[in-house]
């Protein structure tokens, strides 16, 4: 289920160079404001279609959900290091060596709508290796461009992106409602509230809308309850839309009070074993980080600290020409709350 046991990135927005090994299943990556956590998950969704610049603005974008008043060329520019031109990505995807280079110049140029000032248009070249197969795309984006064609010339594994604040605009898609895992999501949301018995999907004005069975107070819209059943049911929703694939989580506490952190987390990793995901999430808390390890405690409690889940901390140094990492799996992580109170993040 570890999909990527190696990642490598280098120059792409504030992280100069990082190196993560022994990759896990589940994987909590913590560390302070700026440290480069969710440019750790932007960098690993590029991998997912690595040949199309589109895909690239897309990952890119997802920071502006909900304001997303920049260009498509402000969005790339942003994710090249302020010092570098050029962004370096390489994995170990399941056994085969996968490395995307994205390199170029930054140039100025007039054009006849805009003859009174410049313009910066990026030219370069996006260069991919998996495996035995060799990629090679010329490149161009400048301020004026406002769409790109998604080619889906390559795909190297299936990922599901949950930003920090998706709960608010994302409904359940009814594909996951389609492959019979709707008692599996009502299960989830019983964590919240045990009086949640169904889960339908009504057109209504031409829109698929999710809807709760409840004992007390009937069939009630997804959008009367609080935004903490919403991003349940989203990483839910999630992890099934995710099976046999990546999935990305940003912030993952966002939404969800503390006490239902144990029980969500029980859930969690089993969902991930039975749906064979890989997980990348961030977060500020240590209480997740506690809630996480603490969620484990059935007879194969060890082997799944051990062996399934790995705490990585990240910091920049002090020179900023690399990021520190410090990657322990959920055993010691465990050992090391429990015996030594030790900060994690």
């Amino acid at each position: 289920m570890s999909y990527i046991k190696e990642l490598h990135i280098k120059n792409f927005r504030g992280i100069r160079d990082l190196k993560l090994s022994d990759l896990g299943v589940v994987n909590v990556i913590v560390g302070e404001n700026n440290a480069g956590k969710t440019s750790v998950l932007e960098a690993i969704a590029i991998i997912e279609r690595p040949t199309e610049l589109g895909n690239i603005i897309r990952v890119g974008g997802l920071r502006e959900i909900l304001n997303n008043k920049s260009s498509y060329y402000t969005i790339f520019k942003n994710m090249l290091n302020a010092d570098s031109n050029s962004i370096n990505i390489s994995a170990n995807i399941e056994g085969q060596e996968f490395n995307i280079d994205i390199n170029g110049d930054r140039v100025h140029m007039l054009t006849e709508e805009t003859y009174s000032k410049e313009i910066e248009r990026f030219e370069g070249k996006i260069i991919v290796n998996y495996g035995e197969k060799k990629i090679v795309e010329n490149v161009t984006i400048s301020q004026k461009d406002k769409e790109f064609v998604l080619d889906n010339k390559l795909q190297t594994v299936s990922m599901e992106y949950v930003t920090s604040i998706e709960h608010l605009t994302n409904n359940i898609p009814n594909e996951v409602i389609k492959k019979g895992k709707k008692k599996e999501l009502v299960d989830l949301l019983k964590i919240f509230d045990k009086n949640i018995v169904g889960l339908e999907m009504l057109e209504e004005n031409g829109k698929t809308i999710p809807y709760l069975q409840h004992k007390k107070f009937g069939l009630m819209p997804l959008s009367t309850y609080g935004e903490g059943t919403k991003k349940v049911l989203l990483l839910g929703s999630s992890i099934i839309k995710a099976e046999n694939g990546v999935l990305l989580i940003d912030e993952v506490e966002t939404a969800i009070h503390i006490d239902a952190l144990v029980d969500i987390f029980k859930w969690f990793i089993k969902a991930c074993k039975r749906h064979k995901v890989q997980v990348f999430m961030t977060t500020h808390s240590i209480e997740v980080i506690d809630s996480l390890l603490e969620s484990q405690n059935d007879v194969d409690r060890l082997e799944v600290l051990r062996d399934l889940i790995r705490i990585i901390t990240i910091r920049n140094s002090l020179d900023e020409k690399k990021t520190k990492v410090r990657n322990i799996d959920g055993l010691k992580a465990y050992e090391l709350r429990e015996d030594f109170n030790m900060e994690l993040r």
